[in-house]
C-alpha cells in the first residue's frame, strides 16, 4: 500500500508541475525573442542619448516600462500580449530617435 501511495503522490507532482507551468514546455519564437533583444538595444542607445525635455523623458520611461512588460509576458509565455507591448515599445523609441536626430 506504501508504494501506491508513493506513485499517486508522485504523478500527482508531475500532473500539478505541467498544469502550473505550460510555458516551460514551449520556448518563445525566435522572431519574438529577436525582437525583444533589437527593442532592449534601441531602449539603451536612446537612453544614453539622454533626453533632457521632460516629455521625451516620459516617453523613454513608458518605453522602458513596456519592454519590462513583454520580457515578463514572454517569460509567462504570454507572447501575443509581448509582442503587442514590444511594438508599442519600438514605436515609441522610434518616435524619440526621430525627435533627437
Amino acid at each position: 500500500m506504501r508504494t501506491g501511495a508513493r506513485l499517486f503522490a508522485a504523478i500527482a507532482a508531475i500532473a500539478t508541475l505541467v498544469d502550473t507551468c505550460p510555458a516551460l514546455a514551449a520556448s518563445p519564437p525566435p522572431d519574438l525573442v529577436e525582437m525583444e533583444r533589437q527593442v532592449s538595444l534601441e531602449l539603451a542607445h536612446v537612453r544614453d542619448s539622454g533626453p533632457t525635455d521632460p516629455v521625451e523623458r516620459k516617453q523613454l520611461f513608458d518605453a522602458n516600462q513596456l519592454e519590462q512588460k513583454g520580457e515578463a509576458a514572454i517569460k509567462s509565455g504570454d507572447y501575443k500580449s509581448a509582442e503587442d507591448s514590444l511594438l508599442r515599445a519600438r514605436e515609441i523609441l522610434r518616435r524619440l530617435r526621430e525627435i533627437s536626430d
